[in-house]
């Protein structure tokens, strides 16, 4: 496309120097170019020799255009910019020093138990509620509710427990079609509640009570500015789209837009990236036939390149992912910050854990890299790679993030468990 652009420029009598020339190729479509040349011949008309055109030229012509098809880029009304940042973290963690003995452990489920046993309890629904160890000691034909963590999940039983005993709950042969679809949707070391009826000195399940989230109303900012919400760009891959990405970042400056279309991309306030920014190295067997650029903190430097010509005004919040320069276990503290030095040096980059809550303008948004959708994928009969919605749903129907122990996705358990979604967001972002 340069060669082109110089091609076209020379034989209208113009000259671009290498800085104008960028200018050119990074904000402006092929239309708006055409017009701009056409506009920067007028200029060499009646003078001899070529027009040289510097960047400045360029900006100057575009500017005294402004509210025309060209001036793009530099409208009179940046929505967004115009509108004061609201950024509130609530809730990301750091680097904690790494315990990982049996005790820790039970410090970790135990909190796990307490916290989703007390979001049970308050639904009106789990009453009257027994102990699992009370429960096993009613009299036959008793009903009642209680709250368990599962451990294995079998066709005709479940094997549960509390803080104090483990027990069996039979699954009746001919049972409702709530509690079929419960029982295939459900994974293990969930925190649920459990409808029971006492027979022969057993506990038989009526139904499981999810922990769930209760129907709210949608909250929504005062300011009429917008987000910008994704993950997975994994720069460095050779799967990386770079010149989509880099179209997405002409997009934000209005680049080649309609009125319509720049009326959009000037109301994005904030970005938010759920995680692996870059491909890393050595995730992964083999990984280094499928990496276009080998080198991590190359990559984390390259894509620092891209997100500085995103408009200063607005406000990007990333979190890593499994691929990124920090600890696998979840949570995951930031980026290491010697690969985020240079993003940060922009001044409009905010980096934090896996996951994080943030309010923007009083919207509160969990962000979450989502590693553990395979966990859910392979356990859950309803969960699929191919439908990540399913396994968002039951991450908030069970109201933990990564409920499985011991599979594909590392957890740091010791002392509280920080994944469990004690505050219902107003929206749930993931990769």
């Amino acid at each position: 496309m340069r060669r082109k652009i110089l091609t076209e420029a020379a034989r209208r009598g113009v000259l671009l120097n290498p800085e104008a020339l960028s200018a050119l190729v990074e904000n402006y479509d092929e239309n708006s170019i055409q017009s701009l040349l056409d506009k920067l011949a007028s200029r060499s008309q009646g003078q001899e020799g070529s027009l040289v055109v510097s960047r400045e030229t360029v900006a100057q012509l575009v500017g005294n255009q402004a509210g025309s098809e060209v001036s793009i880029g530099v409208h009179p009304q940046v929505l967004a910019k115009d509108v004061e940042e609201k950024i509130e973290v609530l809730k990301s963690c750091e680097v904690k020093p790494f315990s990982d003995d049996l005790e820790a452990r039970k410090q970790y489920f135990a909190d796990r138990y307490r916290k989703i046993s007390s979001i049970l309890r308050s639904r009106a629904d789990i009453s009257p509620y027994y102990p699992l160890k009370k429960a096993r000691s009613l009299p036959d034909g008793s009903e009642g509710k209680t709250i368990v963590m599962l451990y294995e999940k079998h066709e005709n039983y479940l094997l549960v427990e509390d803080p104090e005993t483990v027990a069996k709950i039979m699954i009746p042969r001919e049972c409702s079609r709530d509690l079929k679809e419960k029982m295939d949707r459900l994974v293990p070391d969930s925190v649920i509640g459990v409808s029971f009826r006492v027979s022969g000195s057993r506990l038989f399940c009526r139904t499981l009570i999810f922990p769930d989230v209760p129907l709210k109303k949608t909250r929504t900012a005062d300011e009429d500015v917008s987000v910008l919400m994704t993950s997975d760009i994994h720069f460095g891959s050779q799967k990386f789209s770079e010149k989509a990405f880099r179209r997405m970042v002409r997009w934000l400056r209005g680049a080649g837009l309609s009125e319509r279309e720049r009326s959009q991309a000037f109301k994005i306030k904030y970005i938010v990236i759920a995680g692996d920014l870059v491909d890393g190295v050595g995730v992964y067997p083999q990984q280094e036939k499928e990496l276009q650029v080998k080198d991590v903190g190359k990559q984390y430097e390259l894509l620092s390149e891209i997100l500085s010509q995103i408009p200063d005004y607005i406000k990007i919040v990333v979190i890593p992912g499994n691929h990124d320069a920090a600890p696998r276990a979840l949570l995951q503290p930031p980026v290491f910050r010697e690969y985020m030095e240079r993003i940060e040096a922009n001044g409009n980059l905010l980096s934090l854990s896996n996951p994080c809550v943030v309010s923007l303008h009083g919207v509160r948004f969990m962000v979450y890299h989502g590693t553990s959708m395979e966990d859910i994928a392979t356990f859950s009969k309803n969960a699929s790679y191919d439908r990540p919605d399913s396994s968002m749903e039951l991450m908030l129907q069970l109201r933990h993030l990564a409920p499985v122990y011991g599979s594909r996705t590392p957890l740091l358990t010791q002392g509280s468990d920080e994944l469990v979604v004690e505050d219902v967001p107003d929206v749930f972002h993931t990769g």
